[in-house]
């Protein structure tokens, strides 16, 4: 009688692997309240860009991505620099070199797509 078989019976859970069981009411509740609190956030922080976006604007004028910050003269003054193209440059590696995007640069300039550039074009490229 050392070896003696015993039978053990499962649950019906535990034949499946499955734990704590939720009902799909349970499921809904939740998840109705995760996309409560997801709404909420998002309402605020939209709130909060709004506020904050006026703000910069009565301070600051954009201009293509870059502010314009008036001088104590009181003249609007964004500075340019002209950059003539190489062989090889391509719009978005001269975007990379003056760290300003390639669509600010490309806007600036007219370049229409698909942004052909020549070796002596000559660009201007907002100074920072």
């Amino acid at each position: 009688m050392l070896f003696r078989k015993t039978k053990f019976e499962l649950s019906p859970r535990l034949k499946l692997g499955v734990g704590r069981g939720y009902s799909q009411n349970q499921i809904l509740k939740i998840s109705a309240v995760i996309c409560l609190v997801l709404a909420v956030g998002l309402t605020f922080n939209a709130i909060r860009l709004m506020i904050k976006g006026k703000n910069q604007a009565a301070n600051q004028e954009q201009v293509l991505g870059t502010t314009d910050v008036k001088n104590s003269g009181g003249q609007d003054s964004l500075q340019f620099i002209n950059y003539t193209v190489a062989k090889g440059d391509t719009l978005f590696n001269i975007s990379q070199k003056f760290n300003i995007s390639w669509n600010t640069l490309a806007t600036l300039n007219n370049l229409k797509s698909p942004f052909y550039l020549k070796p002596g074009q000559v660009l201007k490229v907002p100074k920072q």
